[in-house]
């Protein structure tokens, strides 16, 4: 039912002379013809070779459609052939054509059309897929008009309103990128690795992989929600590239210092300029009627000349930014858990903040310590949000602070590095409390959803873990030797939660049941490091 045709190129040869191999078309006879006789000429013996990169897999059969499908090997087109002719047998009518008649681009508009809005990431994951389609020659997509045409799309989409383009490339362009006006069945893991690797000249490999998930996301809704045909997915033996870019940035000596001031300079900065704004109303009234662009500016300027001094002796000082610095630094949130935080989820008298929405999809409540809740007592309610500032505000914001303490370059901060920061703290403020934080207080302090993320955080804990094992030995009473090695006796006041968990080591220890009769038995030299006994009931 179906055949099976190599049109793999073909390539001619000649013992121990290298440089005369040439690959030809498989269908350009007259060449290949051409050069054997040349090489012939100069007395050498040429061999041809068929390669193993290209088959043609044709399906006919009479109430079927026909089929032209393509393999990269042999096997693969053996594995094609089976595959089809197990279909028929079973009476299953599978249209590979459509994905032929399908260009992987068709699949990344549909996938931004139709799923990319229903993600918080639905901006970011536009943006990249836009310059992917720029760089293919293909026109960009407006990504407005399919948030406003999608049925469902994520609740963050409801409030938040997407950022005007600026029409500005940020990223930079990929040639390779051209593999996606290929139809969807003719694509294969060689154009990704090409992608891949043209890629990680330019860019970071966190960056590379974030735009593999794309494709990936891409590829899966195509085949599986979409109903793509498609012998195997492009996708299958793709290689991501690896990559550690986990940061460890601490706050170190007078940094936090340097900082807060910086941020106190920013508050009395916009403060002035708000106070400036108030002053020049009048004068922004007539600059706005004025009849030409030169005439505007000019009222405007001598406004300002005008009324600065006046500004910078009765402004109000608004601690916003440095409020924000030091709610990221108390509480762990994260930069747009903040951002999006409103007064209306704020229980300043339970020193609570519930954040509806997080990272992991789940709600979780932040615990807020007193002065922390004094400076959010001190900020205007001027609009819903704790701090009204814009994600492009606290990005240009940040910029200014950490230049102006100091933090840029190899000093780098950034805003996310104040989270790691309040998560450090707390794990190393657990070590200096009786009792201590286990990994389960930090997570429900972080909002981590899988402990593993907080392992990074392990390492501070330590300190806590070895004064309980001091507790735990301490008491000489409760301590033996055997075979050189010190373990806790049977019944010891001591138990595993009192070493690993987080009960304060001076808790007193649990009455023990009384034992009737019991017989003991020796354990493996493995448990008796533990220093227990079994006892069986008689």
């Amino acid at each position: 039912m179906a055949s099976i045709e190599n049109r793999s190129k073909v390539q001619v040869t000649v013992k121990n002379r290298d440089d005369l191999t040439k690959s030809f078309e498989y269908s350009a006879t007259k060449a290949i013809t051409a050069y054997v006789e040349q090489l012939k000429a100069l007395g050498l013996k040429p061999k041809l070779a068929s390669l193993n990169n290209h088959y043609v897999i044709r399906a006919r059969q009479v109430g079927y459609p026909t089929l032209t499908l393509y393999a990269s090997s042999e096997a693969e087109a053996i594995e094609v052939q089976q595959r089809i002719e197990s279909e028929r047998r079973r009476g299953i009518i599978i249209d590979y054509g459509v994905a032929r008649r399908t260009s992987f681009a068709d699949v990344l508009i549909r996938y931004l059309r139709e799923e990319a809005p229903r993600h918080k990431s639905f901006e970011v994951d536009g943006y990249k897929i836009n310059a992917i389609l720029q760089d293919a020659g293909l026109p960009r997509e407006d990504m407005g008009a399919i948030l406003a045409a999608h049925p469902n799309p994520n609740p963050k989409w409801k409030v938040t309103p997407m950022r005007k383009p600026t029409g500005a490339r940020m990223s930079e362009p990929s040639e390779t990128s051209r593999f996606v006006r290929k139809s969807f069945a003719d694509v294969v893991p060689e154009d990704f690795r090409d992608y891949i690797d043209e890629r990680l000249q330019v860019v970071e490999a966190s960056t590379v992989d974030r735009e593999i998930d794309i494709f990936t996301a891409a590829c899966n809704a195509a085949i599986d929600m979409w109903r793509i045909p498609c012998v195997k997915s492009p996708m299958d033996g793709i290689r991501r590239p690896s990559y550690y870019n986990e940061r460890d940035r601490r706050l170190k000596d007078d940094e936090e210092a340097q900082l807060l001031d910086a941020a106190r300079t920013e508050d009395r900065t916009k403060s002035i300029e708000r106070r400036l704004e108030q002053l020049m109303q009048d004068e922004r009234s007539d600059a706005n009627e004025a009849s030409t662009v030169y005439r505007r500016k000019k009222i405007v300027k001598a406004a300002r000349e005008q009324y600065q001094h006046e500004a910078e002796q009765t402004y109000t000082h608004v601690a916003l930014v440095e409020t924000l610095t030091q709610f990221l630094l108390m509480t762990g949130a994260r930069r747009g858990e903040a951002l999006n935080l409103r007064w209306s989820q704020l229980d300043l008298e339970s020193q609570t903040a519930l954040l509806p929405e997080t990272k992991n999809g789940r709600a979780r409540k932040l615990p807020i310590r007193a002065d922390l809740v004094r400076m959010l007592r001190a900020l205007p309610r001027t609009s819903e949000h704790v701090f009204p500032i814009t994600v492009d505000g606290l990005r240009k914001a940040w910029v200014r602070i950490c230049t102006a303490a100091k933090l840029t370059e190899e000093h780098e901060l950034r805003v996310h590095d104040l989270r790691h920061e309040a998560i450090s703290r707390v794990a190393e403020a657990g070590s200096n409390t009786p009792g201590g934080f286990t990994l389960v207080d930090l997570q429900a302090f972080s909002g981590h959803r899988d402990t593993r993320m907080l392992l990074r955080y392990a390492h501070l804990c330590a300190q806590n873990l070895a004064k309980r094992l001091d507790a735990a030995f301490a008491d000489k009473s409760q301590v033996t030797t055997h075979h050189g090695v010190r373990r806790l006796k049977k019944g010891a006041a001591v138990s595993i939660t009192d070493l690993c968990g987080s009960a304060p080591p001076t808790a007193p220890a649990p009455t023990p049941l009384p034992v009737i009769q019991t017989q003991t038995f020796k354990l493996p030299a493995v448990c008796l490091t533990w220093g227990t006994t079994l006892s069986k009931a008689a």
